[in-house]
């Protein structure tokens, strides 16, 4: 049995020493992560009770003891350092000699030199030219601290005890020499810091060592160095410091700038734990211990590695669904510093975010973050916003899996799936993973994995989304919108036509809708009936009087929680608008003397009936000069039998409104098709119209009705003449007319123009054309026959149509009827004749 004893687990923000203990297992190998490691560096150090220190932050101004601590410095940072050694000399001590080290190892440069608050300029031989009061009185000799540094030549020269042995090889510091001026120097002695890119860093990109403000070598040095652990470089992952390094030199940000850095001092009396939680602020990462390799990842999105669900668990699942009351905030505060904020320590702007102060009750609850190694606001409110939104992914899983889970490890990102917990390839970050047999001697992982999400590492304020990530299980309180659309059908029902409204009810959600109400009122009425209650789709409510209509629809979830009315007003419901449907086909069939008249029937629900007419032209016939001959066949007829006769037939059908089909059907019977007779007589009236006229007269040859002031005027026209067929027989008889419609030449206004504007036949400009189809004129024949001898005293029998029918008689008298529904037209018979077929 081999026992790991080492250092384990750099979470993002704590670093432990972990003994695992001795199981009763072959091995274990373990890469343990923090439990809190999505919090990210910062955030979690904020969070945990320390008392202050300030050595994470350097030497700001000049320190002096027995025994100082080496100052350390990563990118760059203006500092203090200790003084190690002071000597007078000249007349009357006239000179001050003052060695101040500023670091512990080799830097890149200096870059300013500042003597209070200001920017020096040194010549050549490190004298102070500028500012000018300075001049001859102040002389700095900077020394970088490399491993073949010699003593500084000046400070040899005029100094007893300062020999060239004083190397201080490794030691960056300034030789200052100061010339006693009270009025230069009227404070005393002044405060001489300065501004310096610091240490130079190994690179594995490059193989090189050179100075860089790069955060993962910044760490890689620390863990490397013998101020740090001392571990040894073949201990380094550096595959993953590479893949961190470059992630933080990314400019693709919002501002341009880099990602992260790392720039800031601090001296070697800081502790390991508090060193490596302070520099991984720099890059809000991560850093861990696995299979014998330092691995670190900086605050960035990397994608799943890999899919997981309840097929490879091997252990019931622990979730901790939130932090506690100590470990939550909804805001973040802090400080860093640098050459913005005039190198000294101040507050970058709080983040916080409105949802998360509503989700924790209103109450705001900030986090102290500090950020010594950031320099700049920009970077500061990346990282705290970051660490803000890491802190609302708070779901974390503990579980066993199979070995499937030993590709993976500390700072992978994976997708898990579990119906129960309504979780569908939910992004997890493994914060802890470990591995070895169990009792049953049954290879196993254990996995500690913290939610994530893509949108934490963006620089998006990203708010309410974390949420409701947590589970696509239903909340007791979500209830989804509903959409409702209403339309009016008419509908048949035993041969009666309702007026009905169809609602449809949707929803885009609707694996959160056990059902749905659906009501409705007039819209001048103020309270609603409930017309349904049932699963998302159609409800209908019949029988509904023409009028506007309000309706409105809720869903209700699975727990009983009803939703928000969604509400659409003044629909009206009328389903017999418009016109019925055109008859697609009239079909006429010729047996004996009867001809039978059939037609498809017509879809429409409001159907009421259909109308037959007939005119003796086989060419030109149209709806208003033809005569009726059958005026109404009730739905669902759709035959009938009539008289065989030649000419063209017309139907037309009608709704429960009045309302007709646009176009008239026609069918057309030569006289050639109809059984030929043996004798044809023939009474012929026009042009002269010479019989008997009640209420109607001769215009230009045109026979039409005198008088159309009545209400619905008529006029009767006899026949001139009977025709005698010389004994009693049956006989064929049959009208033949040509008429127009005709209107009174006196004056005729805008509303005399018969039914509604949008229905009125033909072009506008010929609204009061004589072949406009308006169907308001008609002219009928009518027979009347007797047995008798017509030029004795003979009994006539009744009128009867002249439409083509058998009548039986020696003896055949006829008249005609023109009618008229509207008191501006007349008909205009220009042909009026009838013939007796034997």
């Amino acid at each position: 049995m081999v026992v790991v004893s080492t250092l384990l687990a750099v979470g993002s923000a704590t670093f432990y020493a972990l003994a695992l203990p001795a199981v009763s297992s072959l091995f274990v190998i373990g890469a343990v992560g923090a439990a809190t490691i999505a919090l990210g560096a910062a955030a979690l150090r904020a969070l945990m009770p320390k008392p202050p220190s300030f050595s994470n932050r350097g030497y700001q101004t000049t320190a002096f003891g027995s025994a100082l601590d080496h100052q350390i410095i990563y990118g760059k940072m203006r500092v203090g350092g200790a003084r190690i050694y002071d000597e007078a000399t000249g007349t009357n001590n006239k000179y001050l000699h003052r060695i101040i080290a500023v670091a512990g190892h080799e830097i890149k440069s200096f870059d300013d030199i500042y003597i209070n608050d200001e920017v020096i300029t040194l010549d050549g031989s490190g004298n102070v030219t500028s500012p000018s009061r300075y001049n001859g009185k102040v002389r700095i000799k900077l020394h970088l601290g490399g491993s073949d540094q010699a003593a500084d030549s000046f400070l040899v020269s005029e100094s007893v005890h300062w020999t060239t042995e004083h190397r201080l090889r490794g030691i960056a510091y300034m030789y200052i020499r100061l010339q006693f001026d009270a009025d230069v120097f009227p404070n005393g002695i002044p405060e001489i810091t300065s501004t310096i890119s610091g240490k130079k860093v190994y690179d594995p990109r490059t193989s090189t060592t050179v100075w860089s403000d790069n955060p993962a070598l910044c760490l890689r040095d620390y863990l490397t160095s013998s101020y740090g652990i001392s571990e040894a470089t073949a201990n380094i992952d550096d595959t993953l410091v590479i893949s961190a390094a470059n992630v933080c030199d990314q400019t693709n940000t919002d501002a341009g700038t880099t990602r992260y850095t790392c720039n800031g001092a601090f001296t070697t009396a800081s502790t390991p734990y508090d060193m490596i939680n302070s520099l991984l602020t720099s890059m809000d990462g991560s850093l861990w211990y696995a299979q014998g390799k330092w691995r670190m990842k900086p605050a960035y999105w990397t994608t799943p590695v890999l899919d997981l669900n309840e097929d490879d668990l091997r252990s019931n699942i622990s979730v901790s669904t939130r932090h506690s009351r100590r470990n939550n905030f909804n805001a973040v505060k802090g400080t860093f510093r640098g050459e913005e904020s005039n190198w000294q320590t101040t507050d970058y702007p709080q983040v916080t975010n409105a949802d998360f102060v509503t989700a924790d009750g209103g109450q705001e609850s900030v986090a102290d973050v500090d950020l010594p190694f950031t320099d700049n606001s920009v970077e500061a409110r990346r990282i705290a916003r970051i660490s803000l939104e890491r802190n609302r992914q708070q779901l974390t899983v503990s579980a066993s899996f199979g070995l499937k889970t030993l590709q993976v490890q500390v700072g992978d990102n994976i997708r898990l799936t579990n119906s129960r917990f309504g979780w569908t390839n939910k992004e997890f970050e493994v914060v802890s993973w470990s591995f070895g047999l169990t009792e049953g001697l049954d290879l196993q992982t254990q996995m500690t994995l913290r939610e994530t999400a893509e949108s934490v590492y963006d620089e998006v304020d990203d708010g309410v989304v974390y949420e409701r990530d947590n589970t696509t299980l239903l909340s007791p309180f979500d209830v989804p919108t509903v959409g409702i659309s209403v339309v009016a059908l008419a509908q048949v029902s035993n041969q009666k036509v309702s007026n009905i409204a169809v609602a449809t009810v949707t929803s885009g959600r609707s694996e959160a809708v056990d059902h749905v109400e659906v009501e409705y009122k007039l819209s001048t009425e103020s309270t609603f009936s409930s017309f349904g209650q049932g699963q998302l789709g159609e409800f209908r409510v019949r029988d509904l009087e023409v009028a506007d209509y309000d309706f409105r629809a809720r869903a209700v979830n699975t727990f009983g929680i009803k939703g928000d009315f969604t509400t659409v007003l003044d629909v009206e419901i009328n389903a017999f608008i418009g016109d019925p449907s055109d008859i697609s086909s009239l079909t006429t069939e010729l047996s004996g003397g009867t001809l039978f008249l059939s037609w498809p029937p017509v879809p429409d629900a409001d159907l009421s009936h259909y109308e037959v007419k007939h005119n003796s032209n086989t060419t030109g016939a149209t709806w208003g000069n033809s005569t009726t001959i059958i005026e109404k066949i009730a739905r669902p007829g759709t035959s009938a039998t009539v008289p065989a006769r030649s000419g063209t037939f017309l139907i037309r059908a009608y709704d429960k409104e009045g309302n007709f089909s646009a176009d008239v059907t026609t069918s057309v019977v030569l006289s050639s098709e109809l059984p030929q007779l043996g004798q044809t007589d023939t009474q012929t009236e026009d042009p002269g119209f010479s019989g008997t006229k009640t209420n109607t007269t001769v215009i230009s040859s045109n026979l039409e009705i005198d008088d159309t002031s009545a209400a619905s005027p008529t006029g009767e026209y006899l026949f001139s003449n009977y025709i005698d067929t010389g004994s009693s027989r049956n006989a064929r008889v049959t009208g033949i007319r040509t008429f127009t419609r005709g209107y009174d030449n006196g004056t005729l206004l805008w509303d005399n123009i018969p039914q509604n504007f949008d229905t009125w036949p033909g072009n506008f400009d010929t609204w009061t054309d004589e072949t406009a189809s308006f169907g308001d004129v008609s002219i009928t024949v009518y027979v009347s026959a007797t047995p008798d001898d017509p030029a004795s005293s003979p009994t006539w029998g009744s009128y009867v149509p002249a439409n083509g029918a058998e009548v039986v008689g020696r003896a055949f008298r006829f008249k005609a009827i023109l009618n008229s529904t509207n008191t501006n037209f007349t008909p205009v018979v220009s042909a009026l004749s009838a013939t007796v077929e034997y």
